[in-house]
């Protein structure tokens, strides 16, 4: 019950369901729910267990330092709207890894995240392909196209997961099309962001999942066909600007923005503006004569961390991406070396590594770090690893199959 109720917020955060019963929106429905699971989760299980995992430990001071930033940043009441979210998502990350940590759940999870992403592709479909205007009817944080393409990247690799470790045909060739969907969902968007991220998602799947390299290769061509035949004219003229960017306003902007972002670091090195403060500050002080009048937007979540966090933000920050690869890592090599013991094929925790990365990639370029999608692939992380591990001790003492360099996690 607990589960099917998580499963239920996720969802609806994901689909925007107060798009469709606006009341949702207006009541604390949300925060209600999250607090009974959380109340659930903390009264049923040892939650010091949950930040032995270094990705919570660093996501925590994170949220901290948002929260410190209420104290000393330009324009300190900026802070506090950053703050909540990031406390309601780390809420969301401790659920999801106790309620998501064995084999069913996650794959009912997945299951039911790429259906709503495939779902969200259809409902918008007039949108894809068409010019760049309007509002993607989803979550708050999907309504650009940029943002869409990046949440469809998240969902991408999970539907493969469920494709390949299917045994029965039919639920095969569904995952595969749900797959297929997702995949028109992030070229539609004409995002060069999300094309990049699906591009290296593809080349980490050719590097190091792939043991078919012919059938690697052959759903790369089939995706590339896909591309050529069913994309619209100014999705090849947009991915032009990749190399062409000099040429390109928005990646001009970018560049300008990012050189602004540097600079607030430099001013500020420790602790930098503060949380939800680079607009207060770029306008009141950063601005260049011939800068743009109205806010602008870092476009990158790495350069408004460091403007706003500082050095010491942007290393805590990179240390939790890197240690949500590194838990994924550990998972697979204990499922490589127990392989005959575990129903866990090598591709659940590949998944989360491949969603990890596209995500990285994506971030590169857009300033969501108050979204929900590293919170949420850190719960899958720790839930999928402590399922691994739970399930090894079922059979034999922990000790006995586990190096001792994994159990640090």
């Amino acid at each position: 019950m607990l589960f099917f109720i998580f499963l239920f917020l996720i969802t609806s955060e994901y689909v925007g369901i107060g798009h469709y019963l606006p009341i949702y929106s207006k009541l604390p429905i949300t925060l209600g729910l999250a607090a009974l699971l959380l109340l659930a989760v903390v009264s049923k299980n040892k939650i010091t267990d949950f930040f032995k995992y270094k990705p919570a430990s660093y996501t925590l001071i994170f949220v901290l330092l948002t929260g410190f930033a209420m104290l000393h940043g330009f324009v300190r009441s900026s802070a506090v709207e950053p703050f909540k979210v990031q406390i309601g998502y780390f809420i969301y990350t401790i659920i999801c890894a106790y309620l998501v940590s064995d084999k069913k759940s996650f794959r009912i999870f997945t299951l039911v995240f790429t259906i709503a992403h495939a779902a969200l592709v259809i409902i918008n479909v007039e949108k894809l392909g068409a010019e760049r205007v309007g509002h993607y009817l989803a979550g708050f944080f999907l309504g650009d196209g940029n943002d869409f393409g990046w949440s469809m990247n998240l969902a991408f690799p999970l539907a493969l997961h469920l494709a390949t470790t299917t045994k029965a045909t039919l639920y095969k060739y569904l995952y595969f099309a749900l797959a297929g969907i997702i995949v028109v969902g992030i070229i539609g968007t004409q995002s060069r962001g999300s094309t990049l991220a699906l591009g290296t998602g593809l080349l980490y799947y050719l590097t190091f999942i792939s043991n078919k390299k012919l059938v690697g290769f052959s759903l790369l061509a089939l995706i590339a066909i896909g591309v050529l035949i069913f994309s619209p004219a100014n999705y090849f003229s947009r991915m032009g600007t990749l190399a062409n960017y000099q040429e390109d306003t928005s990646a001009m902007g970018r560049i300008k923005a990012w050189g602004t972002a540097t600079e607030m670091a430099i001013d500020h090195p420790f602790l930098g503006v503060g949380a939800g403060s680079f607009n207060s500050a770029y306008g009141r002080i950063y601005r260049k004569p011939d800068d743009p009048v109205r806010w602008i937007s870092t476009h990158s979540v790495y350069f408004k961390v460091i403007a706003e966090y500082g050095f010491p933000g942007i290393i805590i920050y990179l240390l939790t991406i890197w240690h949500t690869i590194k838990v994924n890592m550990s998972s697979l090599n204990i499922v490589r070396q127990n392989q005959d013991r575990l129903d866990i094929t090598p591709i659940w925790p590949q998944s989360l590594i491949w969603s990890t990365i596209a995500w990285s990639v994506c971030a590169a370029f857009l300033t969501g770090y108050l979204y929900p999608h590293l919170f949420l692939l850190m719960g899958l992380t720790i839930g999928m690893h402590r399922m691994i591990l739970r399930e090894l001790e079922a059979s034999e003492p922990l000790e006995a199959v586990t190096p001792k360099k994994v159990r640090k996690f």
